[in-house]
């Protein structure tokens, strides 16, 4: 499926993330202590690289626009937004004793997550958004 220009840089971060989750969940299940320690280094340079700005780029870019503008949508960003939160706090509180579950939860949320933007969040905004709005999504620039 072809996206719309200002979502492709998205959807391109949300085939990275799916592609991370799947790498989680295959060191989940066969990795010894020293490859879940790897793990969680791995994990925690992903969120500080690129994860957190890519939650910003859609809070502010796309669920700050439908909390304004299409205000019956607000339960899905709205959950979304949650998962954004509970996303960031699985990453700062994985643990090496207790890693495997850890990691298990962040790469199932995540892999769950990205899934429903791609296939709620963006279509329906592909439906909605203004060019004005889309205007707004692909000249967003995240906070430091």
């Amino acid at each position: 499926m072809q996206r719309h220009i200002a979502l492709q840089k998205l959807s391109r971060e949300h085939h990275d993330s799916l592609v991370m989750a799947q790498k989680i969940l295959r060191t989940v299940k066969d990795a010894d202590q020293d490859e879940l320690n790897q793990m969680i280094d791995i994990i925690r340079e992903y969120y500080e690289n690129e994860l957190e700005a890519h939650f910003q780029h859609e809070e502010q870019a796309i669920f700050a626009t439908l909390f304004k503008h299409y205000r019956q949508h607000i339960d899905l960003a709205t959950v979304l937004l949650k998962e954004h939160g509970y996303l960031r706090i699985l990453v700062q509180r994985i643990k090496p004793d207790t890693a495997r579950a850890d990691l298990q939860d962040f790469a199932t949320v995540l892999k769950n997550h990205t899934r429903i933007e791609e296939r709620e969040l963006f279509p329906l905004i592909e439906e909605l958004f203004s060019e004005d709005q889309f205007n707004a999504v692909v000249n967003f620039t995240p906070l430091e």
